[in-house]
């Protein structure tokens, strides 16, 4: 888990330091995080997979289905981790309604 945590943490141009932010812990914490030699718990855990718009077992190596999000936002300093979870988190919801509405057309 600890790869794929530091991996999407690079990829989105994040700092430790913002993710610490985000989940109201100490930087130092996030790399521990991702050295492997402490853990998050589940609500970190949970925030973690709504920020990165990934699932729990894409996160803990499970699964590699991974789709990166088709909304993008500049990553710099002043960057709101909190407002794209959301963002994220509403496109999920948005996906899921037009799934479940496709299966009820199917039917």
């Amino acid at each position: 888990m600890y790869v794929r945590l530091k991996k999407l943490r690079e990829e989105n141009g994040y700092s430790q330091k913002q993710i610490a932010d985000y989940l109201e812990i100490d930087q130092s914490y996030i790399s521990k995080i991702e050295k492997g030699t402490r853990n998050l718990n589940e609500v970190s855990f949970n925030k973690l997979c709504l920020l990165y718009n990934c699932s729990p077992d894409y996160l803990l190596g499970k699964s590699d289905e991974y789709e990166h999000p088709k909304i993008s936002f500049r990553s710099d300093e002043t960057v709101d981790l909190f407002a794209i979870s959301k963002m994220n988190q509403v496109v999920g919801y948005l996906n899921l309604l037009r799934k479940m509405e496709r299966n009820i057309k199917d039917d």
